[in-house]
């Protein structure tokens, strides 16, 4: 594997094929973030790379898997402990590393021991037999990979899920070896992209009205700082406070991750004092609330550095069209006015070089030498890598990965992976499924656009013009449907018509 540092071609010494990689709720070939290119997958494969799929779609990898494990939306968590449950109950776990590294691998066993495959294939729809076969080679191809998507993020039990599927990689010992799972920090421990400590802002308790961490303790522990729920209930009903104004930035609610947008997320954004809205677009977002629109700038328009993984490299401003300005430089404008003396600087590059100085660079360093890759260390768990004060270990209360979390213990909630099944679903709304016979993924990504973008721009449009369904041809056939009737898809809460596509 070659990379590019400072003009020089450099081959890692250390790479190593994985020998199996789970591809869980994701499709590599279609859907890449962050610089990340699926093809390096098939270049494994063609290497002799085996893959577990676990995704309800036929995708293009899912048809050249060597298991597909086809889940029933929402049992991810479930899949996962059935499969911990195969190689904890027949030892094919790594001993020494548990032992080692892991804390609460008792505890994780006596959960997942009730997750017996033939009770798995029940809530999954996933054969037995599959289940056995991914869960063994998984856990005896070694080193392994996973790489999820965000379909295991959209669910209601994101938590518990992921836990489960990290708990699959550490057990069997795949942590940040070559060709397993890698442990990544900002690159030179740059803090550029930590969230901030709120209280150096502001007092306690303006902090404490934060919406939120009053009922969900995982709330301001991290980026999200408050709950959507609560803060459109405070928007609607003045539920603790009222909530005048709102901004809106890189993000078009009404149109994409908005629950009840032609209700309760038009009526909140409508009945605000203030509605501010800064995008590239004039989004149904900014159409259908704005009282004033920013016009943002695109990647061209504005300087950055991009190093929320693994190296640094600048985005360079090239033009400037009409009055856009670039996020950061909105937010700047912004805190100068609400707190200069907290925001002395007067440009976003003189505010980025001022974030370098901790790694003792500045923008025009990362400009003239980026990308920037530090040095990759494998096993930085044994050299005190991990952690702040520098002693072996993970950064954990423990020093250990924790299959039984002390921090989602100290915040109230289970510290092992669980499954609950989801609220509108076959088993737990039996009444509704007589009524609504059919079950509902979402968030399947397509060639021409990003996420919700793109789908303004006229030329991409043109290649996928019409909303889409994927349906089963037997199940379309026992409806009457056949590829590219317009459909209404509909359940309790309403309906929309999309054209069907049988696959």
């Amino acid at each position: 594997v070659q990379r590019r540092q400072g003009g020089q071609d450099y081959q890692s010494d250390q790479w190593t094929r994985p020998e199996s990689v789970l591809i869980w709720g994701h499709n590599p070939i279609v859907a890449n973030a962050d610089g990340f290119l699926g093809h390096w997958i098939v270049d494994c494969m063609q290497m002799g790379t085996k893959t577990i799929v676990v995704d309800p779609r036929l995708t293009w990898m899912a048809g050249r898997a060597d298991v597909w494990v086809r889940l029933r939306p929402g049992t991810d968590s479930a899949v996962a402990m059935g499969m911990l449950n195969v190689i904890i109950k027949e030892g094919l776990y790594d001993e020494d590393f548990v032992d080692r590294w892991c804390y609460g691998f008792d505890e994780l066993a006596e959960r997942v021991a009730d997750y017996t495959p033939d009770k798995v294939a029940e809530i999954s729809w996933v054969p037995e037999e599959i289940l056995y076969e991914a869960a063994r080679l998984f856990a005896t191809s070694k080193p392994s990979s996973v790489q999820w998507g965000l379909a295991v993020d959209m669910t209601k039990e994101a938590i518990p899920a992921a836990h489960a599927i990290i708990a699959l990689a550490s057990i069997t010992g795949n942590l940040d070896v070559p060709g397993g799972m890698l442990s990544v920090f900002t690159p030179f421990n740059s803090t550029m992209w930590v969230p901030p400590d709120r209280t150096k802002y502001m007092s306690q308790e303006q902090a404490d009205k934060f919406l939120g961490p009053q009922k969900y303790p995982l709330i301001g522990q991290g980026w999200a700082l408050t709950q959507t729920e609560m803060t459109i209930d405070a928007m609607l009903k003045g539920d603790p406070y009222p909530v005048r104004g709102a901004m809106l930035q890189t993000t078009n609610p009404l149109a994409c991750t908005a629950m009840e947008p032609n209700s309760s997320m038009v009526e909140a954004l409508k009945g605000l004092d203030f509605c501010v809205v800064a995008d590239i677009f004039m989004t149904p977002t900014a159409v259908a609330a704005a009282d004033i629109v920013l016009p943002a700038a695109t990647f061209p328009e504005k300087d950055s550095v991009r190093g929320l993984w693994y190296y640094l490299q600048t985005i360079n401003k090239v033009t400037q069209v009409g009055e856009a300005k670039s996020d950061v430089e909105i937010c700047l404008d912004l805190a100068k006015r609400f707190r200069p003396d907290m925001f002395p600087w007067d440009t976003p590059r003189e505010w980025l070089s001022a974030k370098c100085e901790d790694i003792n660079m500045t923008f025009e360093d990362i400009q003239e030498n980026g990308p920037i890759y530090p040095k990759y260390e494998y096993k930085k768990y044994e050299k005190g890598l991990e952690r702040f004060d520098g002693q072996p270990g993970f950064n954990t209360s423990t020093g250990r990965i924790e299959l039984w979390s002390v921090y989602l213990n100290q915040c109230g909630l289970d510290p092992l992976p669980y499954f609950e099944e989801p609220e509108n679903g076959p088993v737990s709304r039996p009444d509704l499924y007589e009524e609504y016979p059919l079950v509902l993924t979402t968030g399947q990504r397509n060639w021409y656009s990003f996420h919700s973008e793109h789908r303004q721009i006229e030329r991409l449009r043109h290649y996928k013009p019409d909303p889409q369904v994927e349906i089963h041809p037997e199940t379309a056939a026992d409806m009457g449907i056949e590829n590219g009737d317009w459909v209404w898809i509909e359940n309790q809460h309403g309906r929309f018509k999309q054209r069907a596509k049988l696959t």
